[in-house]
C-alpha cells in the first residue's frame, strides 16, 4: 500500500481454517500409517509405505532445545509423553487428522535419536539428507545493548579475517590465534524499533556473529554430545553468558577501538585513511556501558559451500558431525558447482537428487527443503528457491490425482473412519 506498513499478509494465512498452528511444540517422531484397518493394526515402522503421516509432538519444557536431557526426560514423564499433532476441527477419528505428505526444513531433524532436534525421519531418507548437506557451518551470535547510543557512521559492517580482533582465522585449535568477530549489525535501526519520543532507540542493541572458526573452537572445547554416555549437551545460559557472549562483546570493543580491522576505508562511511580513527574515539570512555548480554550457538547455522567435500582442508568432525569453515563470497546467490542441483524444472530425471534443490520421496510424500539441500549460494534466497521448488513439486504430484482435489484431500480418510 506504498506506506511500509504490514499489509496483513501473515494475518491472513495464520487465520486461514485450513492451517493449524502447534506453538511451543516440537516434532518428536512421525509415522507412515498403512492404508485401511484401525488404529490398533495400522502403525507401520517410518521405513514404512502406503497411507498417510501421524505426526507426535513434544511440548512444554522437553521440547526446547536447551532442556538438559534429565530435565526433559521428567518433563515428558509427567506430560504422559509424546502427544498426536492434528486437526483439531476434524472429529475424534485419529486417521482424519493425519497428513498426506510432510515437509522438513530442519536438517537437524534427521539426527538420530540423540539429538533434540530428531524428528524420527526413516533412516534411508535420513542418510540422504545427511549426504546432500555435508558439512555444516557453525557460528555464535550475541545480543548487546549498551546503555546509549554508539557513535559510529554504520549501522551494520562486515571485518576481514585480519579483524584487529584476534588472529589468523586460520580454524587452528589455539583460540588465541582464531578471529572471533565475523559482522555486526545496529538492530536499534530496523524499522519500528525506535524506543525513545525523539525517534532513537533508548538503548542501542547490537547483534554480533562469530566467525565459522570461532565457533568450531568453541564446538570442540564444549561439544553437543557427551562422550561418555553419548546424550546430547544443550547449551546452557551460564555457559552462553559466561564464554562466548562476553567474547564476543570484547571483540566488538576492541574493534571500535582500533585503527584497524575493518575492512578497507571505502567500506565505512566517514573513513578517508582505512581507519577507525574518524569514525570513533579511541578512547575506552567513549563506548557506552553494556546493560543486557545474551548469546546463542547455531550449530547448524548454514551448509558449507557445494564445492567443499569430504577431502577439504577446513573440514572437522565433531562428536560425529562433520563441520567446515571453509570460506566463498555469499553474495550474489548463485549455483554454485558441486553437490545440489539445479531446479527440478531444468532436468529431466525426476529421481537424481543432485537434479534438485530439495530432497524428495514422492512414494512416501516425504520432502526435505531448506538452503542445507539447495544447490544456490548459502542463505535466505537459497532456502527460499528450495521451498518453491519443492511446493511446486508436490503440487504437481497431487494434481495427478484429481480425485484427491475433488475430495478436498479427505474422502478416503472419512470411509475408513466410519467403517
Amino acid at each position: 500500500d506504498g506506506d511500509g506498513d504490514d499489509d496483513g499478509t501473515e494475518e491472513t494465512i495464520l487465520s486461514d481454517p485450513i492451517l493449524e498452528v502447534f506453538t511451543g511444540t516440537r516434532v518428536s517422531r512421525i509415522e507412515r500409517r498403512a492404508d485401511g484397518g484401525d488404529d490398533g493394526d495400522a502403525a507401520h515402522s517410518a521405513a514404512g509405505g502406503g497411507g498417510k503421516w501421524s505426526l507426535f509432538g513434544t511440548s512444554g519444557t522437553a521440547a526446547y532445545h536447551d532442556t538438559p536431557e534429565s530435565a526433559a526426560e521428567s518433563a515428558l514423564a509427567e506430560s504422559g509423553g509424546d502427544v498426536r499433532l492434528g486437526r483439531r476441527d476434524r472429529g475424534d477419528c485419529d486417521r482424519d487428522r493425519d497428513y498426506d505428505a510432510v515437509v522438513l526444513t530442519d536438517a537437524s531433524s534427521s539426527f538420530g535419536t540423540w539429538h533434540r532436534a530428531s524428528a524420527g525421519v526413516p533412516e534411508d531418507f535420513a542418510s540422504r539428507v545427511r549426504e546432500r548437506v555435508g558439512a555444516r557451518v557453525p557460528l555464535f551470535s550475541a545480543m548487546v545493548a549498551f546503555e546509549g547510543r554508539l557513535d559510529v557512521p554504520f549501522d551494520a559492517i562486515s571485518f576481514d579475517d585480519g579483524g584487529g580482533i584476534g588472529g589468523s582465522g586460520s580454524g587452528d585449535d589455539d583460540d588465541d590465534d582464531i578471529t572471533k568477530l565475523w559482522f555486526a549489525a545496529r538492530s536499534s535501526s530496523k524499522p519500528g524499533m525506535r524506543g525513545d519520543d525523539e525517534g532513537m532507540p533508548s538503548r542501542d542493541c547490537w547483534t554480533l556473529v562469530s566467525t565459522p572458526e570461532y565457533a568450531l573452537s568453541k564446538i570442540r572445547e564444549t561439544p553437543m554430545r557427551d562422550a561418555s554416555t553419548g546424550e546430547f549437551v544443550p547449551q546452557s545460559a551460564d555457559y552462553l553468558t559466561s564464554v562466548p557472549g562476553p567474547e564476543l562483546e570484547r571483540a566488538f570493543r576492541e574493534a571500535l577501538l582500533t585503527r584497524s580491522g575493518m575492512g578497507d576505508g571505502d567500506d565505512v562511511p566517514g573513513r578517508t585513511d582505512g581507519t577507525m580513527a574518524a569514525a570513533v574515539d579511541p578512547a575506552p570512555s567513549a563506548l557506552p556501558e553494556t546493560v543486557y548480554l545474551d548469546a546463542q550457538r547455531w550449530g547448524s547455522a548454514m551448509p558449507c559451500h557445494r564445492h567443499l567435500d569430504e577431502r577439504s582442508g577446513t573440514r572437522r568432525t565433531v562428536s560425529g558431525v562433520p563441520y567446515d569453515t571453509g570460506r566463498a563470497p555469499l553474495a550474489p546467490t548463485r549455483m554454485e558447482e558441486g553437490r545440489g542441483g539445479a531446479a527440478r524444472s531444468e532436468k529431466d530425471d525426476d529421481d537424481d537428487d543432485d537434479a534438485t534443490n530439495f530432497l524428495a520421496d514422492d512414494d512416501r510424500m516425504l520432502f526435505q527443503a531448506g538452503d542445507m539441500v539447495s544447490g544456490y549460494t548459502p542463505g535466505f534466497e537459497g532456502a527460499a528457491i528450495s521451498g518453491m521448488d519443492a511446493a511446486e513439486h508436490i503440487l504437481r504430484l497431487l494434481r495427478r490425482d484429481e480425485s484427491f482435489f475433488m475430495s478436498g484431500g479427505n474422502q478416503a480418510n472419512e470411509t475408513r473412519c466410519k467403517r
